[in-house]
């Protein structure tokens, strides 16, 4: 398993800003379209196809919204871990992150193991819990 290095710290820089970037975009353009919303309901004669496909892209651009903002907040983190060094470790067990999962999602916190955890509604406890057992049987 290839892992992180300082050495890679200029190259993960750069993805996580062009990141942060990118998603303040999306997060200003769906504030644009919230704002410009009123002026759709000032009209006088609506069918209920325009008022479905309006309602439809209001809850499409807020699940936008929603999820640009949590992975900016990630960027955000990732971003703190790269100035501090701690950077490429998984933030449950420890572990080096694999550089291909860091390639292709530089925020992330976890190594796959753990966010298939995360991702299966048992959190940090129950890794550890699990890893606990696992080494007992070892021994």
């Amino acid at each position: 398993m290839d892992i992180y290095t300082r050495t890679l710290a200029p190259r993960f820089t750069k993805l996580l800003a062009k990141r942060e970037s990118e998603l303040r975009t999306i997060l200003r353009s769906t504030g644009d379209f919230a704002a410009a919303a009123p002026e759709t309901q000032a009209r006088e004669v609506l069918d209920f196809k325009d008022m479905a496909v309006e309602e439809t892209q209001s809850v499409v651009d807020e699940a936008k919204a929603d999820h640009a903002l949590e992975e900016l907040e990630q960027v955000i983190a990732a971003r703190k871990r790269l100035a501090e060094q701690a950077y490429g470790e998984c933030l449950d067990c420890g572990e080096p992150i694999d550089l291909r999962r860091l390639m292709a999602m530089p925020a992330t916190p976890f190594c796959t193991g753990c966010q298939d955890i995360h991702e299966h509604g048992r959190g940090v406890g129950a890794r550890r819990a699990t890893l606990h057992l696992s080494k007992g049987k070892n021994s």
